[in-house]
């Protein structure tokens, strides 16, 4: 991969965060309807097949919840990436035709 699109990719996972760490709360700080926001605005299912499933009861609350590691009801940048962690790996097992759909699995 060249660098720059590395770079790309890094910074686009930045502004997307401030984006939406910006309209509620404290900047740089992501609290659940913010979070929710960020996962689900402007991805139906067909287009983000990660994302299928993700209406399952009490799937959002306990991503939150697991990944807010210092229990603030808010997520930090840190803690969101564990979040993009875990939702490429669900991209990638559903790739895979598996389907993790629970924030506890590995």
């Amino acid at each position: 991969v060249p660098p720059e699109l590395s770079h790309k990719a890094l910074q686009t996972v930045v502004d997307i965060f401030h984006r939406y760490s910006i309209r509620q709360g404290e900047l740089d700080l992501l609290n659940f309807n913010d979070f929710k926001t960020l996962l689900t605005e402007g991805c139906d299912p067909s287009s983000c097949p990660q994302f299928q499933d993700r209406n399952k009861h009490g799937y959002m609350n306990e991503l939150f919840q697991e990944t807010d590691l210092n229990k603030d009801s808010e997520l930090s940048f840190e803690e969101f990436t564990i979040v993009l962690s875990k939702v490429a790996d669900d991209a990638h097992r559903i790739s895979h035709g598996s389907d993790r759909c629970g924030p506890d699995q590995d």
